[in-house]
């Protein structure tokens, strides 16, 4: 990713799961990695579409380890230099939002799984480095989820635990979420 830049838009395409190859789905997104997405659209025969450009693109080849090198490890140097940083993944239900943060929540893996996610390939970099710089420090982080209008805090114990979150401007600490 380019340092230096306030915000950039990275794209990971999912390929069709199981369901949708069973049941003969249309391919409805193209990618050519780099900076493109084609989404096409097809009625009457035809195939119509329009074009999308982003800061990077992946496909459904991208692998979990190259994304978490390119993505979030140029983001992680920031933070070390003492910037504060935010990686956040949008999109519809089921588009591989989890799998690209976590990884594949279905098997026990380590940092060195194939399908570990960006967050846990992070904090093992994050915490290795600080260790071999032998550094005194503090880390501060949450993992959210906005879904339907509401905040929930990712790493809260209870499952079952709906309780409302508020995220505001602290004048002393920055972003704060309470609740």
């Amino acid at each position: 990713m380019d340092k230096g830049t306030n915000i950039q838009v990275v794209v990971r395409c999912r390929g069709r799961n199981e369901r949708e190859k069973r049941e003969n789905y249309p391919l409805v997104i193209s990618t050519q990695g780099g900076r493109e997405v084609h989404v096409a659209n097809h009625s009457f025969d035809k195939v119509l579409g329009k074009t999308y450009t982003f800061d990077r693109v992946y496909g459904p080849e991208a692998r979990q380890a190259d994304i978490h090198d390119q993505v979030a490890v140029p983001l992680l140097e920031e933070v070390l230099m003492g910037y504060n940083c935010t990686l956040f993944a949008y999109g519809q239900t089921g588009t591989g939002k989890t799998f690209t943060m976590e990884g594949d929540l279905n098997c026990t893996h380590t940092i060195a799984s194939e399908n570990a996610g960006i967050i846990p390939r992070t904090l093992f970099r994050l915490f290795h480095t600080l260790e071999n710089n032998q550094a005194e420090f503090s880390v501060r982080l949450s993992y959210l989820e906005l879904y339907n209008e509401e905040l929930r805090d990712l790493f809260s114990a209870a499952e079952d635990d709906h309780r409302k979150l508020r995220i505001f401007d602290d004048n002393t600490s920055g972003s704060t979420k309470k609740g």
